[in-house]
Formats: structure tokens, sequence, C-alpha cells
């Protein structure tokens, strides 16, 4: 599965050289669907070209050829998750399965539009599973929806990987085959009893550490599942700041991914209500004190300055206008519907990226949930 972070949406922030291509569609994983999805990335494809033509853009085509050969790859097709998000520029071209639906959208802009993304990344309902046993660490992106397999990069994926020596042969035989050449080999006889504290102390260090460089800046909750053991250990060396409370107990190391999920959503959906409560506590406070703004003009050049401490805005609402990244100043052109072309963007996008450049924390919730009518909460630093 393609990891979607901060760093990718970074880079996305970083093309700042226009017309840029954003398109987004939701996907199923399985079914009958799937034989669909190809024709519907070609309407949208043919969307773009359309309104690169309209920008006065020469041989847009060109632009898209990365994408045009995904629509006849079925084996790009049958590993799809809920999302599919693909961005072009001149000379720049990326495309991210994600874990979490998106509109079906195409927007043809000076930069790229990326608010769907910032509510994946800034949704409270978005969370972790770390899978930890001593011959296998796994790590699982959630949503309400399910859970999506991540590619672990900066994680060490078993014990002998983390700690590379012998251990105690009481606990552990190792030995050499012929079809492995000099590679040890591990045979734990159960989880726990078998493992000495010190060593999996060591071990837990650095799966921690990988986990905090992988997930650095991400604000869901990571939930431990492992055996009873191991849950005291890992807790006592930890410095994940968003390790949930409530973990998994027990070996889970063969589970599918819907036993899982049915086992971590819960969990999950409680810290869902905390860190929304914190943040509703948080307006209400500031509202007392005069620190916080609703009116999309001020929050503009609010946003610029740098000044916004959290922007709360509302999901799948969008503002089309103008926006100047340098003074903040805006024009709404209208609200909702399809990007309307030109040099219009999605303001609510806007806001959230320059809030995100400042240093600030963006959140997304339910039109039920938001404290305002105007689309936007904003409290100030």
């Amino acid at each position: 599965m393609d990891h979607f972070g901060r760093d990718q949406l970074r880079e996305l922030l970083d093309v700042t050289q226009g017309p840029a291509v954003s398109i987004y569609m939701p996907t199923v994983r399985k079914g009958a669907e799937v034989q669909a999805q190809p024709l519907r990335l070609r309407a949208q494809l043919q969307k773009a070209r359309d309104l690169l033509a309209g920008s006065g853009v020469e041989k847009p085509e060109r632009m898209l050829d990365r994408f045009e050969s995904l629509v006849g790859n079925d084996e790009f097709w049958q590993h799809q998750a809920d999302g599919l998000a693909l961005f072009a520029s001149n000379g720049f071209a990326r495309s991210y399965r994600l874990p979490a639906e998106v509109p079906e959208l195409v927007v043809v802009a000076p930069t790229f539009h990326t608010r769907p993304l910032v509510e994946l990344l800034q949704t409270p309902d978005r969370f972790w599973v770390l899978v930890l046993s001593q011959k296998e660490v796994r790590l699982w992106e959630g949503s309400p929806g399910g859970l999506t397999p991540v590619n672990l990069e900066t994680v060490p994926t078993s014990l002998q990987e983390a700690l590379g020596f012998q251990l105690e042969k009481d606990r552990l035989s190792m030995h050499s085959s012929g079809g492995h050449g000099n590679k040890p080999i591990f045979h734990g006889h159960g989880a726990g009893k078998d493992d000495t504290k010190p060593e999996l102390e060591k071990f837990f260090r650095k799966v921690d550490a990988g986990v905090r460089e992988f997930l650095a800046d991400e604000i869901g909750p990571v939930i431990l599942a492992a055996v009873d053991y191991y849950h005291p250990i890992y807790r006592g060396i930890t410095k994940l700041d968003n390790l949930a409370p409530e973990g998994i107990l027990g070996s889970v190391t063969d589970w599918d991914a819907g036993r899982l999920h049915e086992a971590a959503w819960p969990i999950a959906q409680a810290g869902v209500d905390r860190k929304i409560d914190q943040a509703l506590a948080l307006w209400e406070s500031s509202y007392g004190k005069g620190k916080v703004e609703q009116d999309l003009v001020v929050a503009g050049t609010l946003a610029v300055a740098g000044r916004i401490r959290l922007l709360i805005t509302e999901k799948g609402r969008r503002i089309w206008g103008r926006f100047d990244d340098r003074t903040g100043e805006l024009d709404v052109i209208r609200e909702n519907g399809e990007d309307p072309g030109g040099d219009s963007v999605d303001l609510l996008d806007e806001l959230a990226e320059c809030t995100l450049r400042h240093g600030g924390r963006a959140l997304v919730l339910p039109k039920e949930r938001m404290p305002t009518q105007t689309g936007l909460a904003v409290v100030l630093r």
C-alpha cells in the first residue's frame, strides 16, 4: 500500500508552477465494480484534458501520459484500497492508493488540490494498529471502514533483524540449513515466557523508534496488538505520544484484517471522541478569551501571518474562489459544485495548507460536530 503522510503532502505543496492537475476517485478492493474502475479513470482523465485545454495548455495529453497507462493495467486495479489520487504538472506525476474514500473530483488550478488528503491526515478517525511479536512486526493504517497494511521502511520486522545476535539456546534454537545458506533461523517456543525482559526492551526500543519516525506528526492513536506479557514492557519504554491507553491482548499474528479491525475500532473510536471533545473544548475556552475567528475573509490574513493555532473545517464542504498566499486576500466565487476552472481554488484547502506550513494544526469534523455555520472555526495562537 502506498503510504501518504506529511512528507508526501509537503512534496505536493512544494509544486507552485501551474497548471496542476488533481484527480480523485473512490475505488473498491474487490467485487464486480473493480472492472468498471478503469473506465471511470478514463472519464476523469478526459475531464482533466478538457480543463487543461480550456486553460490554454498546449498538448495537455503529455502531462497525463503516465496515467493513461494505468487504464489498461489489470494488476494495478486488482490491488486498490478505498480511494485513488493522481497528481500531475510539468515534469511531476504522483499516484496514491488511499485507505479512505475520497470524492470523485477533477481540479486544474495553479497548485494541487490537496484538501481530501489534508482531511485524510487530519481526520480524527484515522488510526494505526501495531502488531508486535518476536517473529513479525506489522503496521496497519485504519479507518472506520477497515485496515490497510503499510509497507514498513523504518521499523525492524523481527527480533532477529532488530538484535542481530545469538540468543540463549534454552530460549531460542538457532540453526542453519542448506536452503538458507548461513542465515540464522530462530524458532521460538512460545511468546513471552521464553524471552528475557532486557532483550525484549532492546527490541521494542528499535521498533518504537522506527514507528515514531514513520508516523512523525501523525495525530491518530496507535493501538498495540500483542500477547499480554509484551504490553507492560512496551508501554514502559515507548516514547509515542499517541499510544492508545487500551490495546489488543493475545496472539494476533494469524488474524486477518477484518478480525483485527473488529477488535481495534472500538478502541480507536474512544480516542476519536476524546480528540473531538478536546478540540471543541479548546474552541470554547478560546471563544471566551476572544481568541477565535469564523469569518473566511479574516481567516485568510490570519493564516498567512501564521496566527492560526487550530483550524477546524467542515468535512466535504468546498468554497471555490481566489486566494493570494502572500497577503491572504481572497475572493469567493461559489460554494460547492465542481471546480469552476481558471485560477479558482478551494479556499478551505488553501487555508488548511497555509496553517500547516506555519506549524498550526488542522482538523476536519462532520457538519453536525462543527461549532460554527461558516464551514470553519479558527483558534488563534
